[in-house]
């Protein structure tokens, strides 16, 4: 029994994951395992660059080829690549502003509460003159809570810019002034 080439060795037609990068050209079913591990080893490269680009360490990688038999060769027809990476500057720049962030929320939060009782009695109120105290009061509570989620979010940029040059981030020395 003759076999011809094409059905001894068929031709393998590959699909890439959307958002996924490379050529998807086609391959031998014998120049098959080569093909996908090639894209998928590269795949990982890219894994690992970025995270390196992102200050972050490679902890584990992973290459998985799905293989089956197609013709004379064992093919491989789709592979899957994966990478765990550890950030440690993410987990600190979480904490810092968790602990800073968690500060300030309550600072707020008191502002919201006085917001609202300034809100019920203001309800209440009949007089011209107490209401006109009571409304700058509130105004006045308005713009400090502004004014504190503001300082909120130029401390969070701050943090990020620090860490992002690779300085050392010490929460202490940092100039937090909740007042205001």
């Amino acid at each position: 029994m003759n076999v011809s080439n094409a059905a001894a060795n068929p031709i393998l037609y590959y699909k890439l994951d959307p958002g996924e990068w490379g050529i998807s050209a086609p391959a031998t079913a014998g120049s098959s395992v080569a093909h996908v591990s090639s894209h998928e080893s590269s795949n990982i490269l890219r894994f690992e660059s970025e995270a390196a680009r992102k200050g972050c360490y490679v902890i584990a990688k992973d290459l998985y080829l799905n293989l089956q038999q197609d013709g004379m060769y064992l093919a491989a027809t789709s592979g899957r690549s994966s990478v765990i990476t550890y950030c440690p500057k993410k987990d600190k720049e979480q904490a810092i502003k968790g602990n800073l962030g968690s500060e300030i929320d309550k600072k707020i939060h008191q502002y919201n509460r006085k917001q609202l009782e300034l809100d019920n009695l203001l309800k209440t109120l009949k007089g011209h003159a107490n209401k006109t105290l009571i409304e700058q009061k509130l105004k006045s509570v308005e713009d400090k809570k502004l004014e504190l989620q503001q300082k909120k979010l130029r401390l969070y940029t701050e943090i990020t810019l620090l860490l992002a040059q690779n300085l050392n981030v010490n929460p202490n020395m940092l100039n937090v002034n909740l007042m205001v």
